[in-house]
């Protein structure tokens, strides 16, 4: 029965079409033997088949119509049976509009969630801090999830005791998770050595009047080279050469001083109007220049009162490979160091840090924590390891040394 149907469905379009070519001949009768059933795509791929060539149907197309869109799967249907390009173009220009289902409008874009900061650390139990404030311990198995976080760049830092600490910066980004994977060290220091041993043994003085440099030395750091210019005479002969406060005497012709008394007796051997050679660290460079001692006793200004000094060693982050020991002074609104000695060659560091602009000075809990190291950290967030020595150079607590840093700080 269907086979009939679509028989007699394709005979009538064959009539069409010729009914079609007369249309063209005689407009008036065109309009009462019109039919009126649009053609669907299956009427044109019938015609197609019956060997119909696509010219005609496009007559019959635009002549009745039709009631299909042209999708990507219809055009392939009509064009494996021969369907032409014009074909497929008038198709397109008659097919009905409204029919293509409207777009669905997209789903509106969901809030912007917070950044999630994942940190993972190996031990487990850690405590982290973001930005130097502490924000919670990782669990027995490391993990430690947070979400309130601002957008933007962070410094994070993982610490334990006995482990050196996991500093790392990163950048959050709403929605979106960041990852840090701390793995903290156990540190295995080497002992900061001692500083060179004692000076050359004293020298007798000459009889008559000694040689006058005009400098009020100091005692320099234990173990550390040199002796440390508390002050100088105005106008005396080491003020005119060049030295300064603070500056490090380390040799009177080649002889090395290491301690104050080692200095007098090392001038006492010479006479007044004598030249000796003194050599200094200022700070940066070492200077070595001829002075002319005198015999006039100029006055000396003492140090200011409440100014301490402590032999002491900076570390270069390195946990104790790479160092410099020198001469730590708290006061007059400022924590001064001046190194003397690298343990790599001329790696020397010197520091001015005004009080005021310290955050905190105290203990470390974990780096250097067997050798009593304590850090200094500015508002700024610039920090800075020291270990004190002791009289023999060897690392010693640092108690004395922040109870002179609060004392000068107003604590």
């Amino acid at each position: 029965m269907g086979s009939h149907s679509g028989g007699k469905r394709i005979s009538n379009l064959l009539v069409l079409l010729v009914l079609t070519a007369a249309i063209a001949l005689l407009p008036s009768l065109g309009n009462a033997q019109k039919a009126h059933q649009k053609l669907t795509s299956q009427d044109v791929i019938d015609l197609l088949t019956n060997d119909t060539s696509s010219d005609d149907v496009v007559k019959a197309a635009q002549a009745e119509g039709i009631s299909f869109q042209v999708t990507p799967s219809v055009e392939k249907k009509i064009r494996d049976v021969g369907g032409t390009d014009d074909l497929i173009r008038v198709l397109r220009s008659l097919a009905p509009h409204g029919s293509t289902p409207p777009p669905v409008p997209p789903h509106p874009a969901p809030p912007t969630s917070p950044p999630v900061l994942m940190v993972e650390s190996r031990p487990g139990q850690c405590q982290v801090y973001v930005d130097d404030e502490p924000v919670g311990s990782t669990s027995q198995e490391g993990r430690l999830k947070m979400t309130r976080l601002a957008p933007g760049d962070h410094r994070v830092r993982v610490t334990q005791t006995g482990y050196q600490d996991y500093e790392e910066n990163v950048t959050l980004t709403a929605g979106e998770v960041t990852t840090v994977a701390a793995t903290l060290q156990q540190p295995t220091p080497t002992p900061i050595p001692p500083g060179p041993g004692p000076g050359p043994e004293p020298v007798p003085p000459n009889h008559g009047q000694a040689g006058y440099l005009g400098v009020q030395a100091k005692q320099q750091a234990a173990g550390a080279r040199g002796v440390v210019v508390a002050s100088t005479a105005p106008g005396g002969p080491a003020a005119q050469a060049g030295l300064q406060t603070n500056d490090v005497i380390l040799a009177v012709n080649g002889q090395m001083v290491n301690t104050p008394q080692a200095l007098r007796t090392a001038l006492s051997s010479h006479q007044a109007g004598e030249t000796v050679q003194i050599t200094w660290y200022n700070g940066s460079t070492t200077v070595t220049r001829s002075i002319q001692l005198t015999g006039q006793q100029v006055p000396v200004p003492v140090p200011h009162p409440g100014v301490v000094s402590f032999a002491m060693a900076h570390d270069h982050g390195q946990s104790a490979q790479n160092y410099c020991t020198g001469v730590m002074t708290i006061g007059n609104g400022v924590i001064s160091y001046k190194g003397t000695k690298g343990s790599t060659g001329n790696n020397i560091h010197s520091y001015d840090i005004p009080l005021d602009t310290i955050r905190e000075a105290r203990r470390n809990t974990v780096y250097l924590v067997n050798l009593g190291a304590f850090h200094i950290r500015t508002k700024k967030n610039s920090n800075f390891n020291f270990v004190a020595l002791d009289q023999q150079g060897k690392p010693g607590p640092p108690d004395a040394v922040l109870t002179a840093i609060d004392t000068a700080m107003g604590r």
